[in-house]
């Protein structure tokens, strides 16, 4: 009889011990298979690590980082586009227009009035005034600068002249300020001479009809004897003197003007206006006033004292700077004498006589001799000069004759200059 007795199983080795047991040498395929499925479990424990079912894992998290960021740079590719493609149309359009420009971020030129309010929120009063006064399409320099005030830029405008430049600044004005608000004058609109003062002061009435604005022509007796402190004004128009005498004798006050205008510039500056608009510009001591120039000529003296009152402002030139109108036919007569001028005129007039016409000369007698000598020669003429009475002018108004002459200067077809 045997007995067999079966060894007894060694106890088991610690958790610690049996870590750092060396497996014992198997053969090659089962290494490989533990090698396999430890790489499964390893890439599985990685996979399940970073998954959360109650919040956004980091590998959700940065898809969607990388998709937004896709987006925001489709985006922004978008409006690059978008933004060239504006600065395009707005060279295309000035090119067409002969407009040209200087300065930093100058904004695009109108297309239609209509942009007046789905850019700039003009009321539907404006525009109806401005449709009523026949106006259709802007001028190239009504294109450009207008939209350059209402961005709150200021502006040096040179164009030819009857290119619309008074609706330039007079349409801002209107639009930006409010009228009727008792704090004193809100825009100064400087002209050189009186006739030209009182022909933007009706524009401006006609332009504002329907909206109650203050506006004010500054007359002599106003000057001398106004009481500006209680008088109510939204909009002042003046000229130099005038305007420089209110500020030293009646103590006008301009320290709220948000609008200083000098309409033609060129002439302002000619006639030795610098001292007074000087007084003027020092007076509208609002430190967000902004300026505006306009000019039918830019010549470089000019340029240089409106730069001495404005800052960082926007040149704005139709055409060529300082050339004539291309709408205008244009011819220059070597006449060598005065008698060679008569001539002259004698032999164009049987060429080509095209009534209505007129002729500007150098002086009141040349003017006076002129008259004979074409009145000589069965043509009917007249004649205007300083020396005529209102009974000889036959009017009443010196405003009445500009409104007459005004009216035969839209027909006009020839000019001579003697």
């Amino acid at each position: 009889m045997y007995l067999y007795l079966q060894p007894k199983e060694p106890p088991p080795l610690p958790e610690d011990a049996r870590k750092g047991e060396a497996e014992p040498p198997g053969s090659p395929e089962k290494k490989e298979k533990n090698r396999k499925r430890k790489g499964k479990s390893s890439v599985s424990a990685e996979i399940v690590e970073g998954f959360s079912v109650f919040g956004c894992s980091e590998s959700v998290s940065s898809v969607r980082n990388s998709s937004s960021g896709e987006a925001d740079g489709s985006n922004t590719h978008s409006k690059e586009v978008a933004m060239a493609r504006e600065i395009e149309r707005a060279s295309i359009l000035r090119k067409k227009h002969g407009i040209h420009i200087s300065g930093y971020n100058v904004p695009a030129p109108l297309e239609s009035f209509e942009e007046l309010s789905s850019r700039y929120g003009c009321k539907s009063k404006l525009l109806q005034n401005l449709s009523g006064l026949g106006f259709k399409e802007p001028t190239p320099i009504q294109r450009k600068a207008i939209p350059v005030l209402l961005s709150g830029r200021e502006c040096f405008a040179c164009a030819p002249t009857g290119s619309g430049k008074t609706l330039v600044f007079l349409f801002p004005i209107l639009m930006k300020i409010k009228p009727r608000t008792k704090d004193g004058v809100k825009a100064v609109i400087l002209c050189p001479m009186r006739e030209l003062a009182a022909q933007t002061t009706r524009e401006c009435k006609k332009l504002a009809k329907g909206r109650k604005f203050y506006i004010k022509l500054m007359t002599k007796e106003l000057s001398r004897s106004g009481d500006f402190e209680k008088m109510h004004c939204d909009i002042l128009v003046s000229t130099p003197l005038r305007l420089d005498f209110a500020l030293r004798k009646r103590k006008l006050n301009l320290s709220r003007v948000e609008y200083l205008v000098l309409d033609e510039s060129d002439k302002l500056f000619e006639l030795g206006f610098v001292e007074q608009i000087d007084s003027v510009v020092k007076a509208c001591s609002n430190p967000s006033i902004i300026c505006s120039l306009f000019s039918a000529t830019l010549p470089d003296s000019v340029e240089e004292l409106a730069r001495s009152i404005m800052h960082d402002a926007v040149r704005v030139i139709v055409g060529r700077k300082n050339s004539a109108s291309e709408l205008i036919k244009q011819k220059l007569v070597f006449a060598g004498s005065e008698k060679g001028k008569l001539l002259a005129l004698r032999q164009s007039f049987a060429e080509s006589l095209n009534p209505p016409v007129l002729l500007f000369v150098q002086s009141k007698e040349r003017a006076k001799e002129l008259y004979k000598e074409l009145a000589f020669d069965d043509i009917k003429a007249d004649v205007i000069h300083a020396d005529l009475t209102q009974q000889q002018v036959g009017r009443e108004e010196p405003v009445e004759l500009g409104r007459q002459l005004r009216s035969t200067l839209k027909r006009i077809n020839h000019f001579y200059g003697t």
